[in-house]
């Protein structure tokens, strides 16, 4: 994604940023937790109008499209993202639409019954990004719609300690004191490489008053949950600095 207006971010249509990152997504934690999670709020999509937000290679779009969303919409401002999922489109036709697009952007009001993000609100550098990112997602739920994201956790500066997650596939590492706009940066680790992400601090209040400003009402936090799939990682206590500390979260709301 390539924030405008606040800086670089980061890039996905530059070198093999966009293939490293869907590297990740074999990560055992994407699935048994984050993904669990996300699609646990998310809910039931059956012939629901659903948007997906920051859609990037398509994997949970694919997702909910497979659970009965229609139509199913991916949205992303990077066209080489939007380039791969049309291209798993075209191997495995699903009857997704997806466009390139800004998720800042504010269009005449759209209908859709719900909006998903995995993982867009952190690239938010100050709390006008934020709104601006709030509203161009409040223009495209109807009244009523829901709009449900998994973010990283801006608890993390709260933190008693910041654990080692290197035996989850990556490394975080946060500035020395916290403020509007302080850097998250995530690393993962790759067989023959890694991939630095910086995310950006904004408090968990920041985004409840986007929200609301934005027209949307009954902002929730919800906590990463382990899905009850038994592997072997499931002994002892593997994922305990993950739920304990946790460095993603789910949040969600409703549109006024």
């Amino acid at each position: 994604m390539r924030i405008m207006g606040g800086g670089m971010v980061i890039d996905y249509n530059q070198g093999l940023i966009a293939e490293k990152y869907e590297k990740t997504k074999d990560f055992p934690v994407r699935s048994r937790i984050e993904a669990y999670s996300f699609l646990k709020h998310v809910g039931d999509v059956e012939g629901r109008k659903v948007l997906d937000v920051a859609c990037g290679c398509g994997d949970f779009t694919r997702v909910l499209r497979r659970a009965g969303a229609s139509p199913m919409v991916g949205l992303d401002i990077s066209e080489k993202m939007i380039g791969l999922a049309r291209e798993e489109e075209e191997r495995e036709p699903l009857g997704i639409e997806y466009i390139v697009a800004d998720a800042r952007s504010v269009v005449p009001q759209q209908d859709f019954d719900v909006a998903v993000a995995a993982y867009l609100l952190m690239y938010a550098q100050d709390r006008d990004e934020l709104g601006r990112m709030c509203r161009g997602l409040a223009c495209r739920v109807k009244s009523g719609g829901r709009f449900v994201t998994i973010t990283t956790n801006p608890d993390l500066y709260s933190f008693e300690r910041v654990p080692n997650y290197r035996k989850y596939g990556f490394e975080i590492e946060l500035a020395e004191s916290v403020f509007d706009g302080a850097p998250i940066t995530l690393t993962a680790i790759l067989d023959d490489s890694s991939l630095a992400i910086v995310n950006y601090y904004l408090p968990i209040a920041a985004y409840e008053s986007a929200f609301r400003d934005a027209g949307f009402r009954d902002f929730t936090v919800h906590m990463p949950e382990l899905s009850p799939a038994p592997t072997a990682d499931d002994e002892g206590d593997y994922w305990d600095d993950y739920l304990n500390y946790p460095p993603a979260v789910v949040m969600e709301c409703i549109r006024d």
